[in-house]
C-alpha cells in the first residue's frame, strides 16, 4: 500500500516540471503542497513498518492488494478535487478512471492546464503498471478467475513472495517502460510534438483512453503517427509474457500462443470491417481513401479489442452496430495485459470445455486433454472461470439498474455498465447518438445525474479492474468474523 502510493507520488515530479515549463505558477504552488504531503505521509509510514515481515498468507495478500488500490484512488481522488477544483464524487470518479486506464473523464480539457492533464495521463500510465503487477505478482499465482498459477514463477522463484520483491517490479517495468519508450520514439519519428508523444505513448502502453486533447487523434497526429499509436494499442493487449518471449525469439512470434493468434486475427477481421463501413459512408472510393480508411479501421480495431476506447475521430466507433462493439469490449484482449473485459482466454477455455462435453455425451468414457495453447483446462480452472464469468454479467445487469434508476436511459444505463467494467470508459460517450443534444437520458460523464451515479461508475470500474473475485473474497464478512 505504501510503496503504491509513493509511486504515485513520484509521478508528481514530471508533472511539475510540466507546470514549470508552461508558466502554470498556480498548477504548481498546488502540486508542490500536495507532493509535500504525499512525501511526508510515505517516508513516516514507511519508517514505521522498516524490518517487517516480507511474507504472508494468503488472505493477507488479497487485503493488501485490494487496500493498496483503495488507497492510491483515494490519494487521486484528493489530487483532483485540489488541482480541478472539483468535488469529491467527481474526482473519486476521474481517479478511478485514470488508476483502472478506463479512460472516461470529467475534466474539461479545453480549458484544463496543460500539467493537469499530463498528471491524469501519467496516472493512467502508472494504472497500467498496477494492474499487471496486481495480475501477475497476486491473482494469477492465486488462479483467480482461471489464470494459470505459474505466471508469477516466470518473475521470481517464490510467487508468494512476489508482492515485496523489487525484482518482480524491477522486471515489470522495465518491460513496460521499454514498450512505452517505443512508442514515444515512433510518435516523435512522426512528427508528434515530444510532450504529446510522451502523453499518448503512456496511453498507449497501458491501453488506456483519455486523450489529453479535445476531439480526436487524427485531428491532432498524422496517419503514420495513428499507426504507431494503434501498434502500441496491440502490444498492450498481449501478453507481458509473450512480449517477453518476442524479444528473445522474435522467429518465433505465434509458437505456442493461440490466444495471440486470436486476438490478431481479431484486430486485422474488425478492421477490415471498419475500413469497409467506412468507405460505405464516406464514399470515396479511391485507392488513397481506401488505404486511409484501412488505417483508420485498424486503429479503431486495435482500441476495441485493448479496450482503449479512443477514436481516430468522433462517430467512427459508432460505425458498428452497438451490440457488436460492446461485445469486443466484453471480450477484450489478453491475460496478463492492462486491456480489460473478460479476456479471449477464458472465453476460449470456456468453448474448449463446452466442445469436450458435448464430445462426452457421444462417447461418454472418452478421455479429453483440453488446452487452450500451452495452458491446461482443468475443472478447477473452468470452474473458477465460470464463476468469474456469471459474477461479471451480475455485475454489469446489477450497475445498469442502478445507474438507470439515477435517471439515465436504460440503454445508455447498460452501455455505462459494460464500458466501465470492461476498462473502455470512452466507448459509452462514443456510442451516444448524435440526436442526444441534452444531457436528459444519456449525459456525458462530465454531467452524470448526482454523485450517487459517479460512485457506482467509480465501483463498477473497480470491481472490473481487480478481476471481480478477488473484490469479493476481501469483502466477505463472514470470513473475517470466524477468522
Amino acid at each position: 500500500m505504501t510503496f503504491g502510493s509513493a509511486g504515485m507520488f513520484a509521478l508528481l515530479v514530471p508533472a511539475i516540471m510540466a507546470a514549470i515549463a508552461n508558466g502554470e505558477d498556480d498548477m504548481l504552488r498546488a502540486m508542490l503542497v500536495f507532493a509535500f504531503i504525499g512525501v511526508f505521509l510515505t517516508v513516516v509510514i514507511l519508517a514505521s513498518i522498516s524490518g517487517g515481515r516480507e511474507s504472508s498468507d494468503r488472505a493477507f495478500r488479497y487485503l493488501s492488494l485490494v487496500a493498496t488500490w483503495l488507497t492510491v484512488c483515494f490519494l487521486a481522488a484528493l489530487s483532483f478535487m485540489v488541482l480541478a477544483d472539483i468535488g469529491f464524487s467527481a474526482a473519486l470518479f476521474e481517479a478511478v478512471s485514470a488508476l483502472t486506464t478506463s479512460g472516461g473523464s470529467v475534466l474539461d480539457r479545453e480549458n484544463a492546464p496543460l500539467s493537469l492533464l499530463f498528471w491524469r495521463t501519467s496516472l493512467e500510465w502508472y494504472g497500467g503498471f498496477l494492474t499487471l503487477s496486481s495480475i501477475v505478482l497476486v491473482l494469477a499465482p492465486a488462479g483467480f478467475g482461471g489464470l494459470q498459477s505459474r505466471a508469477g514463477s516466470l518473475l521470481v522463484d517464490k510467487p508468494e513472495a512476489g508482492l515485496y520483491s523489487l525484482t518482480a517490479y524491477g522486471s515489470l517495468m522495465a518491460q513496460y517502460g521499454l514498450v512505452t519508450m517505443a512508442i514515444l520514439l515512433g510518435l516523435v519519428l512522426f512528427g508528434v510534438a515530444p510532450l504529446d508523444a510522451v502523453m499518448l505513448g503512456m496511453i498507449a502502453s497501458a491501453t488506456g483512453g483519455f486523450v489529453p486533447f479535445v476531439g480526436g487523434i487524427e485531428a491532432q497526429i498524422g496517419d503514420g503517427a495513428m499507426t504507431v499509436l494503434g501498434m502500441g494499442l496491440c502490444l498492450g493487449t498481449l501478453s507481458i509474457f509473450w512480449r517477453r518471449a518476442l524479444l528473445r525469439r522474435p522467429g518465433r512470434i505465434f509458437q505456442n500462443s493461440l490466444e495471440t493468434k486470436i486476438v490478431a486475427l481479431a484486430i486485422s477481421l474488425v478492421s477490415v470491417v471498419y475500413a469497409a463501413r467506412i468507405v460505405a459512408v464516406t464514399g470515396n472510393e479511391t485507392a488513397p481513401e481506401i488505404f486511409n480508411s484501412l488505417e483508420e479501421g485498424f486503429f479503431a480495431a486495435a482500441s476495441l479489442v485493448a479496450t482503449s476506447g479512443m477514436e481516430s475521430r468522433p462517430g467512427v466507433i459508432a460505425l458498428l452496430p452497438n451490440i457488436v462493439v460492446l461485445a469486443i469490449i466484453f471480450v477484450g484482449g489478453g491475460v496478463y495485459s492492462t486491456s480489460g473485459g473478460v479476456k479471449i482466454f477464458r472465453i476460449g477455455a470456456m468453448w474448449i470445455y463446452a466442445i469436450a462435453e458435448l464430445n462426452r455425451l457421444i462417447y461418454p468414457n472418452s478421455v479429453a486433454r483440453m488446452r487452450f495453447g500451452e495452458a491446461t483446462v482443468d475443472t478447477a480452472s473452468i470452474q473458477a472461470i465460470w464463476s468469474y464469468f456469471i459474477i461479471a454479467v451480475l455485475i454489469i445487469g446489477a450497475g445498469s439498474v442502478l445507474i438507470s434508476l439515477t435517471g439515465t436511459n436504460f440503454e445508455a444505463a447498460i452501455i455505462m455498465a459494460v464500458s466501465l467494467f470492461s476498462n473502455a470508459g470512452p466507448v459509452y460517450e462514443a456510442l451516444r447518438p448524435v440526436s442526444a443534444v441534452s444531457d436528459v437520458g444519456w449525459p456525458l460523464y462530465s454531467s452524470l445525474p448526482g454523485a450517487v451515479t459517479y460512485l457506482i461508475g467509480a465501483i463498477i470500474m473497480f470491481i472490473g479492474r481487480l478481476e471481480v473475485l478477488v473484490v469479493f473474497a476481501v469483502f466477505n464478512i463472514r470470513y473475517w468474523y470466524y477468522r
